[in-house]
């Protein structure tokens, strides 16, 4: 029997590379997604980093800065907010939004909390990826 490695929870990127990665994007675009796409990436880093008051999907104000297990239940909640049948208020967000909107925050946030999915960097970008 394998002894399972102890679960850790999920914390953010630096505060300068979420920083950068919003630099970026604002400058660059991201690739060829749409402005709906861009948008919300923009947005849920500018969430994570205490520049947005409010959370992009749920709407939730923290009043203080963001931990990696918020955001990490944000990106869920993003997951969630894909599909007609989830909590209303959710999917409205996706219907307002744009799906693409929806899917750049669910996307930004799996790769703010360290996760090796999400958002694909520059080439010669100066932070390890491999969390």
């Amino acid at each position: 029997m394998s002894a399972q490695p102890e679960w850790t929870p999920p914390e953010l990127r630096s505060q300068d590379e979420l920083k950068a990665m919003v630099a970026y994007v604002t400058e660059h675009g991201y690739g060829s997604t749409s402005k709906t796409y861009v948008r919300g990436i923009v947005t849920a880093l500018s969430w994570a980093i205490g520049e947005a008051d409010v959370s992009p999907i749920t709407g939730r104000s923290l009043g203080r800065p963001v931990t990696g297990m918020e955001a990490s239940g944000e990106r869920s909640r993003a997951y969630e907010a894909l599909y007609p049948n989830s909590d209303p208020a959710l999917w409205r967000v996706t219907q307002e939004q744009g799906q693409d909107y929806t899917l750049a925050v669910e996307h930004t946030l799996a790769w703010a909390t360290g996760g090796d999915t999400g958002l694909a960097v520059p080439a010669d970008w100066p932070w390890p990826q491999d969390r």
